[in-house]
């Protein structure tokens, strides 16, 4: 099982199109390896935009982006790109959605885990 959040922005210097692609370096390779045949969330951080968690997908192969030394692309299955009805933020009541984004109180952790541009989620979080 290997459901994992995938950080995407709209003006991105990747080559992501998320119902089609999503671009990432060798660093999260084995992570996104995990998730080949199951699925994903899309996240758009703060500063790129206001939409917070907006899609799912599911990925159907991992290649390496030709021409491009330690970059691959996770190929997108034809059909299972779904967007949410409406976005969800990060945070709910003040609450980090995500439980490895939670501080002791709840809040927001500060960078590490926060800025990662794949994350994998907790199996209690995806039941």
């Amino acid at each position: 099982m290997g459901k994992l959040v995938l950080l995407h922005k709209a003006d991105s210097i990747y080559d992501d199109e998320p119902d089609v692609v999503y671009d990432f370096t060798k660093a999260y390779l084995m992570a996104i390896q995990t998730a080949i045949d199951d699925w994903i969330v899309y996240y758009e951080p703060v500063k790129a935009g206001p939409r917070g968690y907006f899609a799912v997908a599911k990925i159907a192969q991992v290649i390496p982006k030709p021409g491009v030394e330690g970059r691959y692309l996770a190929l997108i299955e034809p059909g299972s790109f779904l967007p949410f009805g409406r976005s969800m933020p990060r945070l709910h009541k003040g609450r980090a959605v995500e439980s490895a984004l939670a501080a002791p109180d709840g809040s927001l952790k500060k960078g590490g885990l926060v800025q990662l541009a794949v994350r994998r989620l907790p199996k209690l979080e995806v039941m």
